[in-house]
């Protein structure tokens, strides 16, 4: 007989909480872009996306790269030295609070626009360098309505055919809410246990 597919027993291709590629976060960012977008029109302009570790940074930062068709990405990994692009804009740099000194010296007073995912607040710093800066919290839309929203979404982009399939309740989401506030990545990580022992199609 022929062995069932992982996860067909609840009509999913996958564990919907399983890692994403960055195109698939990027499909399924829940942001709201438009404040910062209007910012970026000017010329040397800043935004820097500031929030801890699972808020949602790099989120923000794929989603608004898609707006910019000649933008340039970096993400900096701990302990890790990178080399900043030298074409490109904006330049987008995640975890820019691993820049060096002199890297953030020299990106900082350049003329190009900046995007940034930062755990430090470097608004001081860039408005030093004559720069014009929007400081967005990563996680200031993050709410139970958000958090229930965006989980869903993620089940349904597991989808393997028509017909029911798992849904997160409001209820769910809002004890996810108050155990881990904004922390979409410890959420998921939360939902991703609950999804490799779920054995039929159900409210969880």
């Amino acid at each position: 007989c022929l062995t069932a597919l992982p996860f067909s027993h609840l009509n999913l291709r996958r564990n919907p909480f399983g890692e994403l590629n960055v195109h698939e976060r990027t499909v399924l960012a829940v942001v709201e872009l438009r404040t910062a977008l209007q910012h970026l029109t000017m010329s040397r302009s800043v935004v820097q996306i500031v929030g801890e570790k699972g808020n949602g940074k790099t989120t923000h930062l794929l989603a608004l790269a898609t707006h910019f068709a000649s933008a340039s990405y970096v993400h900096i990994p701990e302990g890790e030295r990178i080399a900043i692009p030298k074409t490109g804009e904006p330049i987008l740099i995640d975890e820019a609070q691993r820049l060096t000194l002199m890297q953030r010296w020299q990106v900082f007073r350049s003329n190009r626009r900046l995007i940034l995912g930062t755990h430090t607040d470097f608004e001081k710093d860039l408005r030093r360098a004559a720069r014009s800066v929007l400081t967005i919290a990563a996680d200031q839309f993050t709410n139970e309505s958000r958090i229930h929203t965006l989980l869903n979404a993620r089940v349904q982009s597991a989808r393997r055919t028509d017909g029911s399939i798992p849904t997160i309740t409001r209820q769910t989401a809002s004890k996810l809410f108050a155990q881990f506030g904004s922390d979409i990545r410890s959420i998921e990580h939360s939902l991703y246990h609950t999804f490799q022992q779920l054995r039929d199609i159900q409210d969880v």
